[in-house]
């Protein structure tokens, strides 16, 4: 990784003529580039759809006055009308999500000890009060920013997750179905907590925001956990090697959280996370057409959320 020192300015892509594109990820929702600027390297990100409920400046605002240091450092987008938010300059275009996919990082313990930087940093967010902020955050109980008033995008994706080979994968779509007994708490949640809005620097940045809210935090756990048994899946991680990561994750988070996940929370945590995984892959069927890839890739994830399982099984 790189160290990381943050450049703030307020310049944006449309107003800045010497940008150029480092890298792109189209998504189901939004489009992000990552542009080589003077100062580093710069993410913004594109709305694709009309839809969604995205918080404003006057919103990441407020969250920031609270936000934790613990672990990571949270970088704050800067919002331009409606459609784009962009993020102060970083020392890399890396993102956590390149190294947890690499297949040459899966015995490191470099998994480890991020994991646990990720669990310190969640743990210590989902343990701020709520009332301190709770006017300025939209609910995210029900659905996820970019899913709120676009009830196109929900139907579709239902139906793209009933054209998943889910007969292959009997225990883990099961599992989605049942999200257990609803949740004992809300906090501030950072609503797409993913490797993908992480920087691969030293210490990790967190970019993001624009989704976050007041929920339930064990979906910013579950959001996180569903990449992490994708990755063990895609790099051919072994179980007892994940068993360890997800117990220290798990220890970490709720050290932070100061609130230990009794029989019910677990159950809820892994279910979460068997619906995350699908959903995941759902919203690409629904976006960007079938993958007969998914045929070979979601019994290996079954098998890894079945590690999860046996961690959260008290």
């Amino acid at each position: 990784m790189v160290t990381l020192t943050v450049h703030q300015n307020s310049e944006s892509p449309a107003e800045t003529a010497d940008w150029k594109a480092a890298r792109s990820i189209r998504g189901p929702f939004v489009h992000r580039i990552c542009a080589s600027t003077r100062d580093g390297f710069r993410w913004a990100e594109y709305r694709r759809r009309p839809g969604g409920a995205y918080l404003g400046n006057p919103g990441i605002a407020t969250l920031f006055r609270v936000v934790p240091r613990a672990g990571v450092i949270a970088v704050p987008p800067r919002v331009h009308g409606h459609d784009l938010a962009t993020w102060h300059a970083l020392p890399t275009p890396g993102l956590l999500c390149d190294r947890l996919f690499d297949h040459g990082s899966a015995g490191e313990e470099w998994w480890r000890t991020t994991l646990e930087s990720l669990a310190s940093f969640l743990g210590a967010l989902h343990r701020l009060p709520v009332n301190q902020v709770a006017q300025a955050l939209p609910d995210r109980t029900t659905a996820p920013a970019w899913m709120s008033s676009d009830s196109e995008a929900g139907a579709g994706i239902r139906k793209a997750a009933g054209r998943l080979p889910l007969h292959l994968t009997p225990l883990l779509s099961g599992a989605a179905g049942r999200t257990g007994p609803t949740p004992r708490r809300r906090s501030i949640v950072h609503g797409r907590f993913s490797t993908g809005v992480c920087a691969l620097t030293s210490p990790v940045a967190v970019l993001g925001w624009r989704e976050a809210g007041v929920g339930d935090p064990l979906s910013d756990v579950a959001y996180l956990l569903g990449e992490v048994l994708e990755a063990a899946a895609l790099t051919g991680m072994d179980a007892p090697r994940l068993h360890g990561h997800l117990q220290a994750f798990l220890f970490r988070y709720q050290a932070a959280a100061g609130d230990s996940l009794d029989a019910a929370g677990l159950e809820r945590l892994t279910a979460l996370t068997a619906r995350r995984v699908i959903d995941h892959y759902a919203q690409a069927h629904w976006a960007f057409g079938p993958d007969d890839a998914m045929y070979d890739v979601l019994p290996k994830v079954e098998r890894q959320w079945l590690v999860l399982r046996e961690v959260t099984d008290p």
